[in-house]
């Protein structure tokens, strides 16, 4: 009897972690930026050497080449796209933890002075969470 009731146990907790749904699949590439895309309506395709990954939110385009880690998640961290950080964007940092690491004239600035981790980088009307590899 208590064999049949650990098998049974075994079996619930592995349909269980089965059932998990992940919402989103993280790129990272090999500078360490971190690209998470909704896996609703995800379609991905391979092109030209290219990754092309297309869902309801639109389409984004990753060499192969420069691709590190590929992986779902429950997290959406991302990173901010080269198209909203200009040089004169000025961002702000602020740890995991809560403590704020100021202000710097640009992503990259803040980007070289960060250590390895995760941290939200506030823009004027945007905030993303990033991680630092």
């Amino acid at each position: 009897m208590k064999r049949i009731f650990l098998f049974l146990l075994t079996v619930l907790a592995t349909l269980t972690a089965q059932a998990y749904d992940y919402p989103y699949l993280v790129f990272q590439t090999m500078d360490g930026t971190v690209t998470a895309v909704a896996v609703e309506a995800l379609n991905i395709t391979s092109s030209n050497g290219n990754l092309v990954v297309t869902n309801n939110d639109g389409t984004k385009t990753f060499p192969l080449s420069t691709l590190s880690k590929m992986y779902f998640s429950t997290d959406g961290t991302t990173d901010i796209d080269s198209a909203q950080t200009s040089d004169t964007t000025e961002v702000e940092v602020v740890a995991a933890s809560g403590v704020s690491l100021g202000k710097f004239a640009s992503f990259d600035e803040a980007r070289k002075a960060l250590k390895q981790g995760v941290y939200v980088v506030k823009l004027k009307e945007k905030t993303f969470k990033i991680s630092v590899k």
